[in-house]
C-alpha cells in the first residue's frame, strides 16, 4: 500500500520518495526530476484513504470533547462526519483492491498477514525510529510514549499471528484440550473443547465465541 512517488534524476541517477511534491517540481543537477511512479492512481487511492482514516480518528475525538462539553449537537455532527470518512475509506480501499489485485477486499487469512506485516513493522521500525528522533531532539515523555505503544505493537502481531495459525489449521472452533470460550455479545463463559452451536444465554451462534487465552 505505496502512499508515495518516486522521482528520478536522469544525469546523475539520484532517486527520492516524497507524499507530496506540493504543487511544484523536483530538481536535481539543474533539471527537473522524473517522476517513475507506474501508476500515481494507486499512490493517491492510498494517500486518500490515509487521510480519511485519519479524518474518521480525528472527529471522533472531537466529538467526545465537544459532547464533554455539553455541546451535544456538534457532537453529533462530529460522528456522523466521522462515519462519512469511514465509508469513503473503504470505498478508497475497495478502489485500489480492484486496481492493483481484481478484488475488493482480501479474505481473512490475507487480512490477518497484512495485519501481522504492519504490527512488526510498527514495533521493529517506525517507532524505535520515531523514538529515537524523539530524544535526539531532547522529546523524553514522547520518546517514552512511542516506546510503549510499540511494546503493545509486539503482543497486536502475536496475536493475529495466533489468530491465523488457528484458522488456517481450520481449528477456529476445536481444541485438543479443554479452554474456556467467551460469548462477545453477552460475555457467557463455556468450559470445553469447543464452544457451544449456540449461546445458551442470548442465543447468538458459535461464531461470537472467543477463546479466552487468545486475547
Amino acid at each position: 500500500m505505496k502512499q508515495y512517488q518516486t522521482y528520478k534524476c536522469n544525469k546523475c541517477g539520484n532517486e527520492v520518495e516524497v507524499q507530496n511534491v506540493g504543487g511544484g517540481t523536483l530538481t536535481c543537477c539543474d533539471q527537473e526530476m522524473a517522476c517513475t511512479t507506474k501508476d500515481l492512481t494507486a499512490v493517491n487511492l492510498m494517500k486518500a484513504f490515509a487521510g480519511e482514516s485519519m479524518a474518521r480518528n480525528k472527529y471522533e475525538f472531537f466529538g467526545e470533547l465537544a459532547r464533554e462539553a455539553g455541546w451535544h449537537a456538534i457532537a453529533d455532527h462530529f460522528a456522523e462526519s466521522a462515519m462519512n470518512e469511514k465509508y469513503h475509506a473503504k470505498a478508497e480501499l475497495q478502489a485500489y483492491n480492484k486496481l492493483m489485485y481484481g478484488i475488493d477486499m482480501h479474505e481473512t487469512l490475507k487480512n490477518l498477514d497484512i495485519a501481522i506485516a504492519g504490527e512488526n513493522y510498527e514495533h521493529t521500525e517506525m517507532y524505535p525510529n520515531f523514538a529515537s528522533i524523539a530524544e535526539e531532539e531532547g522529546h523524553k515523555d514522547i520518546a517514552r510514549l512511542l516506546k510503549a505503544i510499540a511494546k503493545v505493537e509486539v503482543e497486536h502481531e502475536r496475536e493475529y499471528a495466533e489468530l491465523k495459525k488457528v484458522l488456517a489449521e481450520e481449528g477456529f472452533f476445536d481444541s485438543d484440550e479443554e479452554e474456556y470460550w467467551v460469548c462477545e455479545v453477552c460475555g457467557h463463559v463455556h468450559r470445553g473443547k469447543k464452544p457451544p452451536k449456540a449461546c445458551p444465554l442470548c442465543k447468538v451462534p458459535q461464531e461470537y465465541f472467543k477463546r479466552e487465552h487468545l486475547y
